[in-house]
């Protein structure tokens, strides 16, 4: 339903397609209504005719009404006229529609014009009528076949044949082929353009960081958004390529630069001042610790090739003992086997970063995970430190950025990288990660993570 809403495309293509179609029926209605001319001229009824006979017997000479009836008997074969010199005798009846055939008849001859009833209609035959003509005799009329005048558009629409059922009115019909009529044409609007719309923005959009968007989108749809499609696809394929390019690029030159470091090092065992030694070796440390972080940044987007079922819950436990070990206050909640499908070097990659910048801004820090309404699994890592504020919880995301830009490398403040990481390595798995405020003071890292699909479980 949220594809109809105003501000959609499928919901203006229905609207403009329900307008389309209202103002068709209501053109069509229109111009029947006051075009029509067969529903709006007289129409010529039996008793019509049958007045106009009357009429022509009643100005005929006597010796010429025998040949008129043998004339009139081929021309109005639903009538039975006889002639007699004797006045019949009249009855009461109390048929409403025959009583009103004789009104009628009466209405359209002379005005003196004697009509009555000789039989009522009864066992199903019809009733009997006379007529006194002015030149002597009386005309007997028996009508055996109701015939009803055409309808035009109009009548038929308001005016429908009484006892049909409600779904076989007029009106019932037409509503029912304007809703199938609108149906097929929405659907197509939906499926046929909406849909590759709604695909091809999310691809787009999952793209480059998620590995579902490596794969081309398939081109679907009308002309514009096949090529569109298309388009896109090509752009994609353009930037992979520059990322794989720049990859490895910085990858070589890390590694050239890891060499030279690895030379600096043995070099700087031979200085004789202590000192001078202590401070170079922490220097090159740091260089060779940032290379190491632009090279995990640089691989977050790599293949699929190590996915598979990871016990979670062991993961995270082995993380927090490696930090207690190391003489940080780090505890574990958890328990049972939280099965997730990925990559287990990303997942001790993610949590040993979370915990890693706990540690360094925090005196604890602490892991829990638990399962969302949604069946997702939820981690979070909380601390007691300082926190982050809200106006650049979205900043430390970025590459580079760093929560303390006050701080400088030497006090182990980090690159600006941790974080970039993990949020490239979780969105690569499917999930989501946040930064929340810990009460009454401190941070709290909050992964999602799916479930393994049903076939992988």
């Amino acid at each position: 339903m949220r594809r109809l809403q105003p501000d959609r495309l499928a919901g203006q293509i229905t609207f403009l397609i329900l307008v389309s179609i209202v103002s068709f029926q209501t053109v069509v209605l229109v111009t029947f209504h006051v075009l029509d001319v067969e529903g709006r001229r007289h129409i010529v009824d039996q008793t019509d005719f049958i007045a106009s006979v009357i009429l022509a017997l009643d100005a005929a000479p006597q010796n010429a009404r025998q040949d008129l009836l043998s004339e009139f008997a081929r021309a109005v074969p639903f009538a039975n006229i006889h002639l007699q010199s004797a006045r019949p005798t009249p009855v009461d009846v109390d048929d409403r529609e025959f009583a009103n055939e004789i009104r009628l008849i009466h209405i359209d001859l002379w005005p003196a014009a004697e009509v009555f009833a000789v039989a009522a209609p009864g066992d199903g035959g019809p009733g009997v009528m006379a007529v006194s003509l002015r030149k002597g005799g009386y005309a007997l009329i028996s009508i055996s076949q109701h015939r009803k005048p055409p309808r035009s558009v109009w009548r038929w629409l308001w005016q429908p044949e009484p006892g049909t059922p409600f779904l076989l009115t007029p009106w019932a019909l037409s509503a029912l082929l304007f809703f199938v009529s609108t149906s097929v044409l929405v659907l197509w609007a939906s499926n046929g353009i909406v849909e590759p719309l709604i695909t091809l923005a999310r691809h787009a959009e999952r793209f480059p960081g998620d590995g579902d968007g490596d794969e081309p989108l398939q081109e679907r749809g009308p002309s514009e958004i096949r090529e569109l499609t298309r388009s896109i696809n090509r752009m994609q394929q353009r930037i992979r390529e520059m990322i794989a390019a720049r990859t490895r690029v910085l990858a070589a030159v890390s590694h050239d630069l890891k060499t030279i470091i690895t030379r600096l090092n043995l070099r700087t065992e031979f200085i004789s001042d202590e000192g001078l030694r202590t401070k170079m070796l922490h220097d090159i440390n740091l260089m060779d610790s940032m290379l190491r972080k632009n090279l995990q940044y640089l691989r977050a987007g790599s293949d699929r090739s190590d996915y598979s079922l990871i016990d979670l819950d062991s993961v995270l436990q082995t993380i927090a003992d490696q930090f207690a070990e190391m003489g940080h206050k780090v505890t574990y909640f958890g328990g049972g086997r939280q099965m997730i499908f990925g990559s287990l070097t990303d997942m001790q990659r993610v949590f040993s970063n979370l915990v890693e910048n706990a540690a360094h801004h925090a005196d604890a820090a602490e892991i829990r995970i638990q399962e969302t309404p949604e069946g997702k699994l939820q981690v979070d890592v909380a601390d007691n430190g300082p926190g982050i504020p809200d106006d650049q919880k979205d900043a430390v995301f970025e590459p580079f950025v760093r929560g303390e830009p006050g701080r400088t490398m030497a006090s182990h403040s980090g690159f600006g990288l941790g974080l970039s990481i993990v949020r490239s390595l979780v969105e690569r798995h499917g999930g989501s990660v946040v930064l929340l405020d810990a009460h009454p003071h401190g941070l709290i890292v909050r992964v999602v993570l799916p479930r393994p699909p049903i076939g992988e479980a």
